[in-house]
């Protein structure tokens, strides 16, 4: 059965995973717990749908939740305190919530941690999306401003809803081709199945690649030819686009750049030159077999030839079997390169050999590609810093990819969590531990990795500030000490605009280790139009010093919302 013909009574009508009663890591270097149940009072066990999550950014120990109903939950003090509290942030209004509809996406302003601006993407009638930006106050929103109307929706299934700030500072989106194909191909004339850009304030950006004035194109089209972009995360290494499509028959993820076609609907997962191929694919509800005709190792490097186009993409995880030289054969074999549609190589620490036959098969990973997140702390070393963690709402299962910090290839893809009821975001902590829950359960699961040895946790070492702004990241301790440390935080290199504002010098002791306290830095307004960035290091005695990367974004004129140029 298609997908898209199930009854729409969960979040994705894609979404048909049977409810678990708990997750579980299957990495033995992590920890999973329960973390906190997202509940009114001790008896509300109502089961609001999740449908997101984010930890502020202004270093606030507070955890944003995101109810399909409309109504965004704040968990304060949960890792500073001993009396947590939720509370209800927001709860918005009109919104419908059949099919895929209702409250979808949030992201955080860059300058959050000065303005407060946090900004969430809700279907508010049958035909009708918006982005609507609140201002914290506390843990209460105000001011309530629609940044974007009339963004188009069929009050039913693909949506979008992905939304966030990338390298430009700039609000971007996703929306779906509203199940109806509308939008797809070379249509530029609505927002649907598209990637769309703006102003922070909503105005239109004049370097968005396909604005043409009077013209008959949506102005505010950046990229196409996405089926459903339920979410985005930017990755924080290099501020860019990873967006999450919700496929037919594969589940795609791209690295989306200015004016690119991912190919909907034409096209999934086999897109010619001219297209945007996904950065990771999978096949949906299932794995793909494909033929291997040849199979020739040379130094250290196995090239298998296939019958056919293969689909394969770099880091994918593949079984090989049945090859007549047994050596080639094994699972979790990660795709190295791609020379061709129908050749692929993978490293393999074996004699020189040649051979013929065989079976190369995908992992299998899912059916519904929902949210992800990367990490960006130091509390994991240094083979999980920038990996990309994604789940999938049919499977309950989160992957890792790990990611080439210096390529922004992918390595290798893997299970990482299995049983994550309709699974449907992740978010890394203030603590340097991940987050995650689904539409299935009322639960959010910490996963902590298994640190045996002392070292400072940094929940974030790339950090991006406006010109004018502030920013922030957590600091904790890996292990409990002994006796109380000194952490001290200082710009060690890069613009001298950027400062420690506060936060400069930290002490852990035996009983707080593990409470994670912020830091806060400043970039000052400077007479060039240039983008800043300083090195801030992170250092006690006796202790690896750790660098944080902070870019700093010009405005031109000083304080407009209106940026010089967008990324490609």
């Amino acid at each position: 059965m298609r997908r898209d013909l199930l009854p729409p009574i969960l979040l994705l009508a894609a979404c048909s995973a049977s409810p678990l009663a708990h997750a579980a890591v299957s990495d033995p270097n992590w920890t999973e717990t329960a973390f906190s149940i997202n509940r009114n009072s001790p008896t509300d066990t109502s089961g609001k749908q999740h449908t997101g999550m984010a930890w502020a950014t202004d270093g606030s120990d507070r955890l944003f939740v995101l109810e399909k109903n409309g109504r965004v939950r704040v968990l304060a003090g949960a890792l500073t305190t001993t009396t947590p509290e939720w509370t209800t942030f927001a709860t918005m209004s009109p919104i419908v919530t059949s099919s895929e509809c209702g409250l979808i996406g949030m992201a955080f302003d860059p300058n959050f941690a000065s303005n407060g601006y946090v900004y969430f993407f809700v279907t508010v009638s049958s035909s009708e999306q918006q982005i609507i930006r609140y201002r914290a106050d506390g843990n209460v929103g105000v001011e309530r401003t629609v940044i974007m109307a009339n963004l188009p929706t069929n009050g039913a299934n693909h949506d979008g809803g992905g939304i966030g700030f990338a390298a430009d500072g700039k609000l971007y989106w996703g929306i779906g081709d509203l199940g109806s194909a509308t939008g797809v191909d070379g249509d530029l004339t609505s927002l649907a199945a598209k990637v769309g850009r703006a102003n922070r304030d909503g105005s239109l950006p004049p370097d968005n690649p396909f604005a043409d004035g009077n013209g008959p194109n949506n102005d505010y089209i950046f990229a196409r030819g996405v089926r459903n972009p339920f979410t985005m995360q930017i990755q924080p290494s290099t501020g860019r686009i990873w967006l999450n499509v919700v496929g037919t028959g594969y589940e795609q993820i791209f690295v989306i750049g200015r004016g690119d076609h991912a190919g909907y609907n034409d096209y999934e997962n086999n897109q010619p030159a001219g297209f945007l191929p996904p950065k990771i694919s999978y096949r949906t509800n299932g794995s793909d077999t494909r033929t291997i005709t040849t199979a020739v190792r040379n130094g250290n490097i196995a090239t298998f030839t296939t019958s056919g186009a293969h689909g394969f993409r770099t880091g994918g995880n593949l079984s090989i079997a049945n090859v007549g030289n047994t050596t080639f054969n094994g699972a979790n074999q990660y795709v190295a390169s791609v020379p061709s549609a129908t050749t692929f190589t993978v490293r393999q620490t074996a004699a020189d050999a040649s051979s013929t036959g065989g079976q190369a098969v995908t992992l299998n990973q899912g059916g519904c590609l929902t949210g992800g997140g990367f990490y960006d702390a130091t509390l994991a070393p240094a083979e999980y810093r920038g990996n990309f963690f994604y789940g999938d709402c049919n499977s309950g299962r989160i992957m890792r990819a790990r990611i080439d910090t210096s390529t922004n290839e992918v390595l290798s893809i893997d299970h990482w969590a299995i049983g994550v009821s309709s699974q449907v975001d992740v978010a890394a902590g203030p603590d340097g531990a991940l987050y995650y829950t689904g539409t299935g359960t009322n639960t959010i699961f910490r996963a902590a990795y298994n640190a045996t040895s002392q070292g400072i946790v940094v929940a974030n070492q790339n950090l991006r500030l406006d010109e004018g702004g502030q920013g922030a990241t957590m600091i904790s301790l890996a292990v409990a000490p002994t006796s109380n440390v000194q952490v001290s935080v200082a710009r060690t290199s890069g613009d001298s605009d950027v400062s420690v504002a506060s936060g400069a010098t930290l002490t852990f002791t035996p009983s707080n280790w593990n409470r994670p306290q912020a830091v806060r830095f400043a970039a000052a307004v400077d007479a060039d139009a240039s983008d800043d960035a300083a090195t801030i290091s992170v250092s006690s005695a006796g202790l690896a010093t750790v660098p944080i990367s902070i870019t700093v974004l010009d405005f031109n004129p000083p304080g407009d919302l209106i940026f010089r140029n967008g990324f490609d």
